[in-house]
């Protein structure tokens, strides 16, 4: 009997998070795993924004998770990914004594906080403080909670980045603890940047930049607020040049800045293919996924070196890195990306022939499979 894995995430559509579940289900289906989905809240779906929602597939309260993860079969593992209520979910596990292998990938650092999704620099983490700086209800007594829950489940846990990890060893050390990459589908041929740029109607002369998170211009971590402003400061440096902003759920023009909103995957490639630099400014990350898919189409990028940012990119080798929250330095390397085709073409390249190798999501689905083995003390393939 091929081994049963559920995932659950708290969106079922948008996010790193369910992106990450979404492929690693995929490919445990190939290797003849029973993968399964479930998830908290069901938002519309980026990749068919123009079809009727498919509402086949009931949400799952985090409380309720237990009831389904108690029907997976004997070696079943349940893989939580995030949830709106870490609280709930934890302890409806533990009062349901789910019999099941417990996996726990940290996309952020929220199981291991009083509700912020990276402490960035805050003066009393690792212990959460009441009251929170950042203004979180109750975030001393939510992060006790939260930790008692996971020492009593035991979970063991995954972080897509050593930084990432440096965090949850500091709050639970008592907890095993792997590091397995995010990965991402890497095309084994690309679009031409000008047949991108014609589809999409750019210049084919024109600099393009780029700026891409999950919430767009709502992305406080991403820098979102301010990606009108370095555009601004972009654009006065590199006359005739465009620059685009994706991820929100409007289409708008910001002082010269083309605002998108959620793009399916097929025509956020073609934008990444027909852009010369990816812009991200994000001040706390831990293994972002637009930086993968940016190499993946080989899209320089200019950031900050924040998070765990630097085991992605190398600077001055397939990537170019500022001080976190240097937004001066940031904007020097973004016009050097974008006034330099040969340092761009140079670097992009890099980026997608050492990234291949690095942040495929085979490699990341294979090293979750071995995990998988080991959870469930050997037994399934």
């Amino acid at each position: 009997m091929p081994q049963t894995i559920l995932h659950h995430a708290a969106l079922r559509h948008r996010g790193g998070a369910v992106r990450v579940a979404r492929l690693l289900q995929a490919e445990q289906a190939e290797a003849g795993l029973d993968a399964r989905l479930s998830f908290e809240v069901d938002e519309n779906d980026p990749e068919a924004l123009d079809a009727p929602q498919n509402h086949a597939q009931a949400p799952t309260p985090p409380a309720a998770l237990a009831h389904r993860a108690g029907g997976l079969p004997p070696g079943g593992l349940l893989h939580l990914h995030t949830s709106t209520d870490w609280p709930a979910l934890l302890e409806g596990l533990l009062d349901g004594g789910v019999a099941t292998g417990l996996l726990l990938t940290l996309h952020d650092a929220t199981p291991l906080t009083g509700g912020c999704a990276y402490p960035l620099d805050c003066p009393h983490f690792p212990a959460c403080a009441d009251p929170c700086p950042r203004l979180f209800p109750q975030a001393r007594l939510r992060q006790g909670l939260t930790l008692r829950l996971l020492r009593r489940l035991g979970p063991q846990l995954v972080s897509p980045s050593r930084w990432l990890a440096g965090l949850a060893k500091a709050v639970l050390p008592e907890l095993p603890l792997r590091i397995i990459p995010n990965g991402v589908p890497w095309p084994d041929a690309l679009t031409p940047r000008q047949e991108a740029r014609s589809a999409l109607g750019i210049a084919l002369g024109a600099p393009v930049a780029l700026f891409a998170a999950h919430g767009g211009a709502r992305a406080a971590y991403k820098s979102g607020a301010q990606w009108p402003d370095y555009w601004t400061r972009i654009a006065a440096r590199l006359p005739g040049s465009l620059g685009f902003a994706v991820g929100g759920d409007e289409a708008d023009t910001r002082q010269g800045l083309t605002v998108w909103p959620y793009l399916d995957r097929a025509r956020l490639g073609l934008l990444m293919r027909a852009a010369d630099c990816l812009v991200y400014p994000t001040l706390a990350d831990n293994h972002p996924l637009v930086l993968l898919e940016a190499a993946a189409q080989e899209l320089p990028a200019a950031s900050f070196d924040a998070g765990g940012v630097p085991e992605i990119l190398r600077h001055g080798e397939t990537g170019l890195l500022a001080p976190a929250g240097d937004a001066a330095a940031l904007i020097e390397h973004a016009v050097a990306l974008l006034s330099t085709p040969a340092l761009a073409r140079s670097l992009g390249r890099a980026a997608r022939d050492q990234g291949r190798r690095r942040f495929h999501a085979q490699r990341m689905a294979e090293d979750y499979r071995r995990l998988a083995r080991e959870a469930s003390g050997g037994r399934g393939d």
